[in-house]
């Protein structure tokens, strides 16, 4: 007969089996305790990071707040001022203002005004308690440089002060349009009625004087009706303004289909400035069926 097979203790078994639950426990423990450092040591790089950031940023706030302070203390002056309004012609009037921190006698102080073109001029100034005021007028224009220069018997200095943008802009600040349409349709025809309000707060300033706003109804390059506005006397305004209005009612406009209705404000002041907006616009679908009256931008610009 076979010899029996030998069969392994229990307590050998018992020996194998606890040795194998003791050593994944400790291979589970060693598991979660690395993803614990792995997560803790991601937080503190995270908060290494955040710090590095927050002082690279006062850094950059203390060494701009000192490059400011070393530059206000270099300026030759301590304020700065300038205002834009039309002039005749179609020009511009630029007024200059600046502070000088201290003139001595004999020194010559002129602004330099450049212009987009290229063009430099020196402004001749005039001095009253420290105070270098002068007035120049230049074409309109998309950007001028403003800077200050000094001379005395010794040496000259020169120091930027201000780039004016966007000039022709500037220009239309006083003008506000408010405007009030109703467009209802009968068969092909549209009847358009409404009411216009435009003030000019350079009113009190001859050459700013508006002497014609009108209304301008097109379609494509098509002029459909033509409305001018009249001043208002009577109402109140605000010291130096001027008030001009415009109402219309019912006005029969036959149109084509596919194009939209473009309702328009065209103004001239007396010194010939001629401004422009288009503030509203009705669409006309391919039946010819008009939709609401759809609000535009209602700022003017400069017409060259």
């Amino acid at each position: 007969m076979d010899k029996e097979k030998q069969k392994t203790p229990l307590w050998l078994k018992a020996i194998i089996l606890l040795l194998v639950a003791e050593n994944a426990a400790l291979l589970a423990f060693g598991f979660h305790f690395m993803n614990t450092m792995d997560r803790r040591f991601s937080a503190l790089d995270e908060k290494l990071s955040q710090t590095q950031h927050i002082v690279g940023d006062r850094i950059t706030t203390v060494s701009q707040e000192v490059e400011n302070a070393l530059t206000q203390q270099a300026s030759l002056i301590s304020d700065f001022n300038y205002t834009l309004q039309p002039a005749p012609r179609g020009k511009v009037q630029l007024n200059l203002s600046a502070q000088l921190k201290s003139y001595n006698s004999g020194s010559a102080a002129s602004f330099s005004v450049k212009q987009d073109n290229g063009e430099t001029q020196l402004i001749k100034t005039s001095l009253s308690n420290n105070i270098l005021s002068a007035t120049v007028t230049l074409p309109v224009c998309d950007l001028i440089s403003v800077g200050l220069v000094v001379t005395d018997q010794q040496n000259t200095q020169a120091q930027a002060l201000a780039e004016i943008s966007n000039v022709a802009d500037c220009l239309t600040d006083h003008l506000f349009l408010t405007p009030d349409l109703e467009v209802k349709q009968q068969g092909s025809d549209l009847f358009l009625s409404g009411s216009l309000s435009l003030i000019n707060e350079f009113g009190s300033l001859e050459e700013q004087q508006l002497d014609m706003v009108r209304l301008e109804v097109r379609q494509g390059e098509t002029l459909l009706h033509t409305f001018y506005f009249s001043q208002d006397f009577e109402s109140q305004q605000v010291d130096g303004q001027h008030h001009h209005i415009l109402l219309f009612e019912r006005i029969k406009t036959a149109v084509r289909s596919g194009e939209p209705l473009i309702f328009s404000v065209r103004a001239r002041d007396k010194g010939n400035f001629e401004y422009f907006c288009s503030f509203a616009e009705v669409p006309v679908d391919a039946n010819g069926v008009a939709g609401l009256p759809e609000n535009l931008d209602a700022e003017f610009e400069i017409v060259k």
